[in-house]
């Protein structure tokens, strides 16, 4: 099981410090908190247009409130603009990414290193891009991206975490754990680092490791459902069935679309003996996503 991208999948409490830089911003992680950020983003923009950095970061906030349209229309009018556009087409090509247009995508990191071939984000984005596809064979050039990004700048978390989702996937969790430490010394409240982390802590069966990360995510950002069920998971690894169907329980409620949760819980109710229970809870999870697996 490889963790979550940094920037590929926005991490709520980072994303709202980050916010907090630029326009001020509430530093609880909230929607209403992204609200507040999107308006005084929009307010700077009419006072002046020209800035393509917070034409960016108001797509980036766009985004990470579900307005996936809003947030591609900032990205391309920073990207049609005057000024210095490489973070839009980092948060355009990430965007890409997410929605599987991976060669697109790519496009958009080479064109931000073409403006600044030093630009960290821009290698790790097209490295860890790589990994998000699946493509093994480019394992080789992914990690020669993510390496240059993390030797141009040896503390800068996204490359650090990129690189650590790397090594999660080519299950080499000591190598991520190295990298996850040092992304966290430098981004101590980052809640994707925590979680990526807790997921290597999980493949090393260091289940109380695993756990304290798992917990600091769900401190930064209350009800998340993939920490809880990743804490819901390490429980079922343990072998505590009651604490896993309780934090399964609570997974589903905060996203009961994760065909995952549904497949675990089904496993473990049918192991707790309520066997009709747990096959209605299969039974959802392959309405959900007919090729659905338990991840470990």
């Amino acid at each position: 099981m490889s963790g979550r991208g940094y920037g590929w999948r926005f991490g709520a409490a980072a994303l709202a410090a980050g916010l907090a830089v630029l326009a001020g911003a509430a530093q609880a992680a909230t929607a209403e908190a992204l609200q507040r950020a999107a308006a005084d983003y929009r307010a700077q923009l009419q006072a002046n247009p020209n800035r393509p950095d917070v034409r960016a970061a108001l797509g980036e906030t766009l985004e990470a409130l579900g307005d996936n349209a809003g947030a591609l229309a900032e990205y391309n009018r920073a990207i049609q603009g005057p000024g210095d556009t490489g973070r839009a087409l980092v948060d355009r090509g990430q965007m890409l990414v997410r929605q599987g247009r991976f060669d697109d995508g790519r496009n958009d990191f080479n064109r931000a290193l073409g403006q600044n071939p030093r630009d960290a984000e821009a290698l790790a984005a097209r490295g860890h891009s790589w990994v998000v596809e699946g493509k093994g064979k480019k394992a080789r050039a992914a990690l020669a991206d993510l390496d240059a990004a993390v030797a141009m700048q040896p503390n800068n978390a996204k490359a650090l975490n990129a690189r650590g989702d790397f090594y999660l996937a080519i299950l080499k969790p000591e190598l991520a754990i190295a990298d996850f430490n040092k992304a966290v010394a430098a981004a101590p409240q980052d809640d994707v680092v925590l979680f990526n982390r807790g997921v290597a802590w999980k493949q090393l069966s260091h289940y109380d490791r695993a756990l304290r990360d798992f917990n600091a995510v769900l401190r930064l950002t209350p009800g998340d459902p993939m920490a809880l069920a990743a804490k819901a998971d390490t429980y079922r690894q343990i072998g505590d069935l009651l604490l896993a169907r309780e934090f399964y329980d609570a997974a589903l409620k905060a996203d009961p679309r994760n065909a995952n949760s549904w497949e675990a819980r089904g496993e473990i109710r049918v192991q707790l003996g309520d066997g009709p229970g747990g096959d209605a809870d299969k039974a959802q999870a392959r309405k959900l996503n007919p090729s659905v697996e338990v991840s470990s």
